[in-house]
């Protein structure tokens, strides 16, 4: 016994029917492969807020 898509199949041989068009895969686009960051040790010191302005206490006021 044959399954319901061969004699599908031989139908439409006999008969000379084309097969039905099979819909047309989309191709996913690739993300471009992103360059990992460098960062300078300058940056590095500002980020991790380490070369900020401290101001101290001194007379008459404060001083960068």
């Amino acid at each position: 016994m044959k399954t319901m898509k061969e004699q599908l199949v031989v139908w439409c041989k006999v008969n000379n029917v084309p097969k039905p068009a099979k819909p047309k895969k989309r191709h996913k686009k690739k993300q471009p492969v992103r360059q990992s960051e460098k960062l300078t040790e300058r940056d590095m010191k500002y980020l991790m807020n380490t070369n900020m302005q401290t101001l101290r206490r001194g007379k008459g006021g404060a001083y960068k």
